[in-house]
């Protein structure tokens, strides 16, 4: 059960959450390199919400999880989109 706080959670694991955030917000800021960044954010998002499995989960995590998600999706789209002709 996810019964402990998330500010509870000690050491350098803590910062997995909002380094996700930063870092799925960066990926749209930047316009180079937005797909890797994107990724390394679902990666530290995951060992966020895959860690600690007694804490609960971190709305930084989940948050930047679904930004990043969401530049994967555009990112795909437009390739698609181009592939296609369009």
């Amino acid at each position: 059960m996810r019964t402990r706080p998330v500010r509870d959670r000690p050491g350098k694991r803590a910062w997995l959450g909002p380094i996700a955030l930063l870092l799925a917000v960066l990926c749209w800021v930047t316009p180079v390199g937005g797909v890797a960044v994107a990724a390394a954010a679902i990666a530290c998002a995951s060992a966020s919400i895959l860690t600690d499995r007694q804490y609960r989960l971190d709305w930084t995590a989940v948050a930047g999880a679904s930004i990043a998600a969401g530049q994967l999706f555009f990112t795909v789209f437009l390739m698609a989109m181009e592939a296609a002709g369009h």
